[in-house]
């Protein structure tokens, strides 16, 4: 006898789609800037980040998911795995030595390849595949992350990009829908470049680029003006990239009982985060680089301690 399946409510599927995006964002954030404030990257001569770098980044990304959509899906899959190995190793290879880090990128792929093939048939197996694929996926959000704001990258480089994203949301995710038909298409597969979760018959996830591009945007403010500005960065990329992207399709999906709409997440926020940045332009003036940034933390570590006067005791009769 089968089971009748009944159609979950739009505005729960929204509520934990909200809270999916907003634990993997604020996880990932906050690994990303205490990554920043404890570990140096070997930072390669490559001159200073610069418009033009965010010109051919966003051509980059504006080509790679065609060459994805050409590619056969093994090949894909080998690209894929060259490029988590690759940010991996630059990022955690200071923590954990050259033998550490490869050990580690071997389990992590293995048990995701063997994932992929024997636990998708129960939603057990599914939860259990995110999971280790959330972890793989977050720690190299957090490695490239810091690859891009240690080795020059600014706030402004980082508010242009997102607006840059914004409109290339616009145009393939919701006029020329290849977005949607890539997540359908590899979501099953080793690698996929996501973040999220299955709860009962419902995958909810966010995407890599989105948490790169919140990650840069909130250590980004605070390498550029300290911790509260990194507190509004923070509170736009939940209210933007979380609540809205869960909920606008709540908002505008009523004859639907499924959440079937993709929202382009960097339409939403791309604008809002470049406003941010000209309004702390305005309001806190030039920003810092990091070399500024690095010497603010080496005068604060140098400052010395004051201690407190002892009390003064009363005269004696």
């Amino acid at each position: 006898m089968s089971v009748p399946i009944f159609p979950i409510p739009q505005w729960e599927q929204s509520l934990t789609l909200f809270g999916v995006i907003t634990t993997g964002t604020i996880v990932i954030c906050a690994g990303a800037l205490a990554y920043f404030r404890r570990v140096r990257m070997d930072r390669p001569p490559v001159g200073t980040f610069n418009a033009r770098d965010v010109v051919i980044l966003l051509i980059f990304i504006g080509i790679l998911p065609f060459v994805y959509g050409w590619l056969p899906d093994t090949l894909v899959t080998c690209l894929l795995a060259v490029t988590f190995a690759s940010a991996l190793y630059i990022g955690y290879r200071p923590l954990l030595g050259s033998v550490g880090i490869w050990l580690g990128i071997g389990l992590l792929f293995g048990f995701n390849i063997w994932s992929s093939h024997h636990l998708m048939g129960t939603i057990p197996g599914w939860q259990l595949w995110y999971t280790e694929q959330s972890i793989m996926v977050g720690l190299s959000a957090i490695a490239v992350c810091n690859m891009y704001l240690q080795g020059g990258m600014k706030l402004r480089h980082v508010a242009w990009l997102s607006l840059g994203l914004a409109g290339y949301d616009v145009l393939f995710a919701s006029y020329y829908p290849l977005t949607g038909e890539l997540i359908a298409r590899y979501i099953t597969h080793p690698l996929t470049p996501v973040v999220g979760m299955r709860f009962g018959e419902v995958d909810y996830a966010v995407g890599l680029g989105d948490l790169l591009v919140y990650s840069l945007f909130f250590v980004a403010a605070y390498k550029a003006y300290g911790a509260r500005a990194a507190k509004i960065a923070a509170a736009v990329i939940v209210v933007m990239g979380g609540f809205a992207t869960a909920f606008i399709p709540f908002l505008f999906n009523f004859s639907n009982a499924n959440l079937d709409i993709l929202i382009p997440a960097q339409s939403v926020f791309g604008p809002v985060a470049f406003l941010t940045y000209l309004w702390m332009k305005r309001h806190y003036g030039r920003e810092r680089t990091m070399a500024e940034y690095l010497a603010s933390q080496d005068d604060t570590a140098a400052a010395p301690r004051v201690e407190q006067a002892p009390a003064p005791q009363p005269a004696s009769i």
